[in-house]
């Protein structure tokens, strides 16, 4: 006799973890962003360590950005991976494994 199916109880728990980091993500790259173009304005510090600076912030907001996108994309890969229904024994060891 076959496993009762019910629905996976590690989906819900993804979708709203997407729900949650995605603004959060996005509100971490703009204000590097919008920090980094007020310093390329030139109007909060200038000379030669400042344009050290500036290329150090750069680098540093272009990984920021880069990271929360492929933790973001990583993230909706695994929401569509996520069967929508599981055996019963299996959402009770998944509600068990990560305190659903």
């Amino acid at each position: 006799m076959a496993d009762d199916m019910v629905p996976n109880p590690l989906l819900p728990a993804l979708q709203q973890t997407l729900r949650t980091i995605e603004p959060l993500i996005h509100d971490m790259q703009q204000a590097l962003t919008n920090r980094a173009k007020d310093f390329h304005s030139g109007r909060i510090w200038t000379g030669p360590v400042a344009k050290d600076f500036d290329g150090e912030l750069d680098r540093h907001t272009g990984r920021v950005v880069h990271a929360g996108e492929a933790i973001l994309n990583d993230l909706r890969l695994q929401i569509t991976r996520t069967a929508e229904m599981v055996t019963e024994k299996d959402a009770l060891r998944l509600i068990r494994r990560y305190e659903l």
